[in-house]
């Protein structure tokens, strides 16, 4: 019994001095993954999103999210948000077939196509043939974090827009994807390396 015990003190002891390695920030360790297939719009259907950073662009917080069967000239909105020192924070997408892609980022106060207008603009890219968005996002626009900061409550959500949000209201049809699929569920914390 002594024996058992020595053990178990011992395993404990080890996992508080080692610290345990969270590799996250990558297409391989995301910090938020979603259920593939929980949409029936393939289009709309998220697998998985990743905060990661670059040491020779420290100024700027990069955010990528991966979509099942990405296409861009598709009337949707993909987004991610997170929480930072008290405040939410949303980095947006209109994806459009009659016009201009607009990367956004910043403070989302109401889900409103006005107050969408009013949020910054920022650099993006759609990579279509790896089927992921990819925001870089200037740290000012988003609290200037700082090393060691974390970035809480991540999740990400992909809907159809307009018209076809109008269209699938009016058939009951819901075809938005949210990531966790839970309400009140988040993903991992992202913690700030420059």
């Amino acid at each position: 019994m002594k024996k058992i015990i020595g053990i178990f003190i011992c395993m404990l002891l080890i996992t508080i001095i080692l610290p345990i390695a969270v590799t996250a920030g990558d297409e391989t360790n995301p910090e938020i993954v979603d259920n593939v297939g929980d949409t029936p719009l393939s289009l709309l259907d998220i697998e998985s999103a990743w905060f990661f950073e670059m040491e020779e662009e420290p100024d700027y917080l990069f955010i990528a999210m991966k979509i099942l069967f990405l296409k861009e000239n598709y009337n949707a909105v993909f987004s991610i948000r997170w929480s930072y020192d008290g405040n939410d924070y949303a980095a947006g997408v209109n994806t459009f077939s009659f016009r201009d892609t607009i990367f956004r980022c910043g403070l989302p106060k109401r889900a409103t196509y006005w107050q969408w207008n009013s949020m910054p603009k920022c650099e993006g890219q759609i990579d279509i043939e790896d089927e992921i968005i990819t925001w870089k996002i200037p740290k000012s626009t988003i609290g200037d974090p700082q090393p060691g900061d974390v970035l809480t409550n991540t999740k990400a959500n992909a809907v159809p827009g307009f018209p076809l949000s109008v269209l699938y209201f009016i058939l009951q049809f819901d075809y938005r994807d949210f990531a966790p699929d839970n309400y009140g569920e988040f993903g991992l914390n992202y913690i700030v390396k420059y």
